[in-house]
């Protein structure tokens, strides 16, 4: 597997294209990528976890470290100067000093406990996303047992200061925050958007039309819009947030088994895992193919 950088040129008309003949280094399952202004991390989504850095400009590998965990999934920056790790498999958060770009060993592991009613994916906790706030708060969102779990850090150390159960059985992937301080949650088993106000479920609608099984994966705020992959039925779901949550539009992916989107530049780009393709959709309430594919093995993650 490898990670990649990339150019997309416009051309003034709402459509872009993918220049290939950018930078790629090998990177062991790189399934989640964030970036800071001179640095690029990635988890390893593997048995024996780590999260690794490379320099934003050569994708040089500058550092790997384990996370104590099984099959990272999610990584965030703390301003602190820490970068932290949801481990999916084994249900826990890591903490990893950064310097420089160079990863330390993990000053904390955190693991969740509990179940869910789904036998087969809530069988225990599964840590899918990890959120650091404005104020320095993390949220952690937990698949496997239907929470998002709150945490301060302080020295490297984290401290649970709360949660925010979600219905039983929604299974929480990611989520993402309003400027109104509306949170927005994707259910990956129950395929629903769920709102919430200071953490209590106030609005919820289906990520599909279809009658098929779906596992929503990625959701993307984009101003009053929410934009939603669907897995299993191939699909982009459009949102408008104001004056209720409402789905307004449901379009092919474009390929198959859509594991992550981005928006940038007035264009959403999907990352068709199992098509082996990114594929690029004018932004807005009713997005459109603009006819740029990007042939590439199973991406996982788009990364602006």
């Amino acid at each position: 597997m490898i990670i990649g950088s990339y150019t997309a040129e416009m051309d003034g008309k709402g459509t872009g294209l993918v220049v290939p003949g950018g930078v790629t280094t090998p990177a062991r399952s790189p399934s989640y990528l964030i970036k800071d202004d001179r640095f690029l991390y990635a988890v390893n989504e593997t048995d024996d976890g780590a999260v690794s850095s490379f320099a934003l400009d050569t994708l040089e590998l500058v550092s790997t470290t384990p996370t104590g965990g099984v099959w990272p999934c999610h990584l965030a920056l703390h301003p602190s100067g820490y970068v932290l790790a949801a481990n999916y498999g084994s249900g826990s958060v890591s903490v990893h000093p950064v310097n420089e770009g160079v990863l330390g060993a993990y000053t904390d592991l955190v693991f969740h406990e509990g179940s869910g009613p789904n036998a087969d994916r809530q069988e225990g906790p599964h840590a899918h996303q990890v959120v650091v706030h404005a104020d320095g708060t993390l949220t952690v969102v937990d698949l496997g047992i239907d929470r998002l779990l709150h945490y301060t850090l302080a020295d490297g150390r984290l401290t649970r200061t709360g949660e925010t159960a979600v219905p039983p059985g929604t299974g929480p992937r990611h989520f993402v925050v309003h400027p109104s301080g509306r949170w927005y949650v994707v259910g990956e088993l129950s395929s629903t958007v769920l709102a919430l106000d200071a953490g209590v479920v106030v609005e919820q609608e289906s990520t599909t039309s279809s009658s098929e099984h779906s596992q929503p994966s990625a959701i993307v705020l984009d101003g009053d819009l929410l934009y939603v992959a669907n897995r299993g039925v191939d699909t982009i779901a459009v949102f408008e947030l104001s004056p209720t949550l409402r789905r307004v539009a449901e379009v092919p992916c474009g390929g198959t088994w859509p594991r992550d989107l981005a928006v940038s530049g007035g264009q959403i780009y999907v990352a068709n895992q199992q098509s082996d393709e990114v594929v690029t959709f004018t932004a807005g309430r009713n997005p459109e193919p603009t006819g740029e594919v990007f042939a590439t093995g199973s991406p996982t993650c788009v990364l602006p």
